[in-house]
C-alpha cells in the first residue's frame, strides 16, 4: 500500500507562493491574513499555529484575533464586519467549530467575500456549486490537489465522499465533480455507508470519527483519502483504521503527514490570489 504524503506537494506550492509574495511586496503591498478565533479548539490551534509558521516563511503577516468563548453573535459580526472594512487585512479566516449557540450559518454571511479565503460566505459556496470555483474551503481543495498530485485518476472514476460538513465534505464533492468523477455523498443518516463505499474507487473520508473507515468498507485497490482530525490522547488521528484498510487499499493518505501542510499553503495561497486581486479593484 503506498503512503499519499503531502509534504513535496506543500513545498511546491510554497515556492510558488514565495515568488507571488515577492512580487507584492515590490509592489509596497504586504499580504495580511486576519484568523479569528472564539475560545479555544484544540484542533483548530495546532492549525493555526501552523498558518503563523508557514506565513512567516512567505512573509504573509497571520493577524491572531481571539475572542472569548463567551463572546455574542453581535460581538463576532462586528469583529468580522471590522475586518472587512481594514484596507490592510487581504484574508480573513473564521476558525471553527464556533462554541456554544454561535450561528455560523448567520455569521459567515458578515465576511467580506473578496476576503472570504476559506469559502464560507454564501456568495463563494455559490459559485462553487456553479462549477466556477473562486475562493474553496482549503481542506477540501486540499483533498483534490492531493490526489491529482500523486497521479490518481478522477475522471469517470466513482467517488465516495463520506461527511457533508460546509468546510470539507460538500465542498470537495463539487470539486471532484468538476473533474468528471462520479460522485455520492454519504453522511450520518446514510443507511449502510459500506455499500456506497465498498463501490468506489476513491473515497474521502470526512465524518470527525477516529477510525471509522474500516478495511471490509472498502473496494480492493481504492484509494483513500483522510480528512479527518481527531484530538486524542496520544495524538492528531484520522478518521481511518490505517491497520485494518492497509490489505486492502492501493493508497492512503496518513494522518498526521497527509492533508495538513497541503491545506496550510493553500489557505496562504489563497490570501496571496486575495491581495493580488484587491489591487486590481
Amino acid at each position: 500500500m503506498r503512503l499519499l504524503h503531502g509534504k513535496a506537494l506543500a513545498e511546491k506550492l510554497h515556492e510558488r507562493s514565495r515568488e507571488r509574495s515577492a512580487a507584492l511586496r515590490a509592489r509596497g503591498v504586504a499580504p495580511r491574513l486576519a484568523a479569528v478565533s472564539v475560545g479555544i479548539d484544540p484542533a483548530a490551534n495546532t492549525y493555526l499555529q501552523r498558518l503563523a509558521a508557514r506565513g512567516k516563511k512567505l512573509e504573509v503577516a497571520v493577524d491572531e484575533v481571539d475572542l472569548p468563548g463567551d463572546a455574542s453573535e453581535q460581538q463576532l459580526v462586528a469583529t468580522l464586519e471590522r475586518l472587512g472594512a481594514d484596507v490592510r487585512i487581504h484574508g480573513i479566516l473564521l476558525l471553527t467549530p464556533l462554541p456554544g449557540a454561535l450561528d455560523e450559518g448567520h455569521i459567515v454571511d458578515h465576511i467580506v467575500p473578496a476576503k472570504d479565503v476559506e469559502g464560507m460566505n454564501p456568495f463563494n459556496v455559490g459559485l462553487l456549486a456553479d462549477g466556477r470555483p473562486r475562493f474553496v474551503p482549503s481542506t477540501a481543495e486540499a483533498v483534490v490537489e492531493l490526489l491529482k498530485f500523486h497521479g490518481v485518476t478522477l475522471r469517470g472514476a466513482r467517488a465516495a465522499v463520506l461527511g457533508r460538513s460546509t468546510t470539507v465534505g460538500r465542498p470537495a464533492a463539487y470539486l471532484l465533480l468538476k473533474e468528471d468523477a462520479t460522485v455520492t455523498i454519504a453522511h450520518s443518516r446514510t443507511p449502510d455507508i459500506g455499500a456506497i463505499t465498498t463501490e468506489a474507487s476513491i473515497v474521502v473520508a470526512a465524518v470527525g470519527r477516529p477510525g471509522f473507515v474500516k478495511g471490509d468498507m472498502l473496494k480492493p485497490g481504492a484509494t483513500v483519502i483522510d480528512a479527518g482530525i481527531n484530538v486524542m490522547p496520544h495524538g492528531i488521528v484520522g478518521d481511518v483504521d490505517i491497520e485494518s484498510v492497509t490489505s486492502v487499499a492501493a493508497a492512503v493518505s496518513p494522518v498526521p503527514g497527509g492533508l495538513g501542510a497541503v491545506t496550510t499553503e493553500l489557505l496562504l495561497r489563497n490570501v496571496l490570489t486575495a491581495a493580488e486581486r484587491q489591487q486590481h479593484d
